[in-house]
């Protein structure tokens, strides 16, 4: 949140509505950062939480949206995985402004949560393991990794 603030006022004083036009109109090459959690899951959950540590999570809550919304511009993006991104897991302020989703192997209705269709499901046979599809269709095939292999 501090580096999204102070990208919003070198962006402001510049004139740069992205981080596109900011490399640009300063010749520079400003990075971008990537945020990436495993397992959002654990990290939003509030159920047994005291009334303090579910505060918390809230604010947790609140940048993450903040950030999935405003983020892009200024180069800060969200990589957030979890093993079911319902309303429970992943608010609704901050699943919609995640631009790309990507589902692997899921039934009808894990499908329809993550890429609102029943793609992944009808696309991936059980026994494609590390097939992934895209929101816009695409199906890859991720590295495997197998530690037998080492």
């Amino acid at each position: 949140m501090d580096e999204l603030e102070r990208r919003k006022e070198r962006f402001r004083a510049s004139g740069a509505a992205n981080i596109d036009e900011y490399n640009k109109v300063e010749w520079t090459d400003l990075p971008r950062y990537v945020f990436a959690c495993d397992e959002v899951a654990e990290m939003l959950d509030k159920t047994g939480l005291t009334k303090e540590q579910k505060e918390l999570v809230s604010q947790i809550e609140n940048k993450l949206s903040t950030i999935a919304r405003q983020g892009r511009a200024f180069g800060i993006h969200l990589i957030l995985a979890t093993q079911r991104p319902d309303a429970a897991v992943i608010p609704g302020q901050i699943k919609n402004n995640l631009d790309f989703r990507v589902c692997g192997r899921a039934d009808n209705v894990l499908s329809q949560i993550i890429l609102d269709s029943t793609a992944a499901a009808d696309q991936i046979p059980k026994d494609a393991r590390g097939r992934f599809i895209t929101g816009d269709g695409t199906v890859f095939q991720a590295f495997l990794f197998d530690e037998n292999d080492l």
